[in-house]
């Protein structure tokens, strides 16, 4: 990363993060409320047409891979504005 020395570079790879951060966010917001809805489906007695296990299988990643990568982006962030450049 030579090119985020320079303050054209830095600005640049600190919009980056900061978009990332918002996207990653988003997906592991999405996939917490899709989790929340599931997790009373999966509790009542099965019903004909519940689809709660697929909306698991798909919200469970995006929560843990979301939030998980937000808070990557986040770390890098406040990494990179509390170094003595």
């Amino acid at each position: 990363m030579s090119d985020a020395r320079t303050p054209f570079g830095r600005v640049v790879l600190v919009v980056l993060l900061i978009i990332a951060t918002l996207g990653f966010g988003l997906a592991g917001l999405c996939g917490g409320v899709f989790t929340v809805m599931a997790i009373p489906e999966t509790i009542s007695p099965p019903k004909h047409g519940s689809f709660a296990g697929a909306i698991l299988f798909i919200s469970l990643p995006s929560l843990l891979i979301g939030g998980g990568l937000a808070w990557l982006c986040v770390r890098k962030l406040i990494r990179m504005s509390s170094s003595d450049d």
